[in-house]
């Protein structure tokens, strides 16, 4: 009976620390700590092949919590001294209008997201000849986007919009 007793308290123990552990990843997750960061600044202009050995500044940025079914809206706005790739044969980019119509929704949908406007200072078009635009990525069903990454560069302000989505 004394056995029991012992492995009875020993479980409710392990119990509580997991419980514990559970609630403080819970609320990590949920927390600023870590976010907007500097290698987040990194990971946008990496993504979007800029090179990143020049000054950078984050002018906003916003991450939704992490759900189970992955839905999420994330977004970077940053202001960069030169409009450089890494990798000088870049041709992801395009320049105004997009002849795609899924991409050209896909731009649509992260400018609206990314309060383009904001970043861009007054720009709202994101096919305008000012803003270039590399689609890193869509999903998209016969009808409408559903997710996408998308990163836009606007000459006249030098600032670089990160959007990632899926609803």
């Amino acid at each position: 009976m004394k056995a029991l007793k012992t492995i009875y308290f020993i479980l409710s123990g392990l119990s509580l620390l997991l419980v514990i552990f559970v609630m403080l990843a819970l609320i990590y997750s949920f927390s600023p700590l870590g976010k907007q960061g500097t290698k987040d600044s990194i990971f946008v202009l990496n993504h979007g092949n800029i090179v990143t050995e020049q000054d950078y500044q984050l002018i906003y940025s916003e991450q939704s919590p992490p759900i189970f079914n992955g839905d999420h809206l994330d977004y970077y706005c940053l202001q960069i001294e030169r409009f450089e790739f890494q990798t000088p044969n870049e041709g992801e980019w395009v320049h105004g209008r997009e002849d795609n119509h899924i991409f050209s929704q896909a731009r649509e949908l992260a400018a609206s997201a990314g309060k383009i406007n904001k970043c861009f200072e007054g720009e709202s078009n994101p096919e305008s000849q000012n803003i270039a635009a590399k689609i890193w990525s869509v999903e998209a069903n016969r009808k409408h986007v559903e997710g996408a990454v998308v990163i836009m560069y606007h000459e006249l302000t030098k600032r670089v919009l990160y959007v990632s989505f899926q609803t």
